[in-house]
């Protein structure tokens, strides 16, 4: 990709939302993903839905109106900079209040929401059966997406 080349080269009409992206060795980049505009007319697909399709890249727009295609299995957490940051973790199921330790030490408190098929969902049991690579943390600073493969530890705090 050449340095001249910007988010229309990709044809990308989408919702631009602000977000802080750490890296796996540390680096934090700063910028927009691009929520997809999904049916019905006018819905726009939350970050969290495009961080677990199954592609290896996304698209992360750069102030300088670059592109930045960035490795998913590479990503530690992505903090969400928008006005959605303060909204409700999505889905229905019960929630737990958690701290996770992520790889390179980072600890974060938060609450997120155990999908699994049980009377009595543990969270041992969303751990081990989750299948999704990126987990919405709700957090006091907002929503933090963390990738899976790099948590730690987890301590249930409720």
């Amino acid at each position: 990709m050449s340095p001249s080349q910007t988010w229309n080269d990709f044809r990308i009409e989408k919702e631009h939302l602000a977000v802080s992206i750490t890296m796996f060795g540390g680096e934090t980049l700063s910028g927009y993903v691009f929520a997809p505009q999904v049916y019905p007319p006018g819905g726009v697909e939350e970050p969290l839905q495009l961080l677990n399709e199954p592609e290896p890249f996304f698209p992360l727009g750069l102030a300088t109106g670059e592109v930045l295609l960035i490795a998913k299995h590479r990503v530690l957490e992505i903090v969400i900079d928008d006005q959605a940051a303060g909204e409700e973790l999505p889905g229905s199921a019960p929630t737990a209040l958690l701290q996770l330790t992520l790889a390179g030490g980072a600890t974060h408190v938060g609450s997120m929401r155990l999908e699994v098929r049980a009377k009595r969902p543990r969270v041992l049991d969303y751990m081990n059966h989750c299948t999704v690579r990126f987990m919405a943390l709700r957090t006091e600073e907002g929503v933090r997406l963390i990738n899976r493969e790099m948590i730690e530890r987890v301590r249930p705090l409720d």
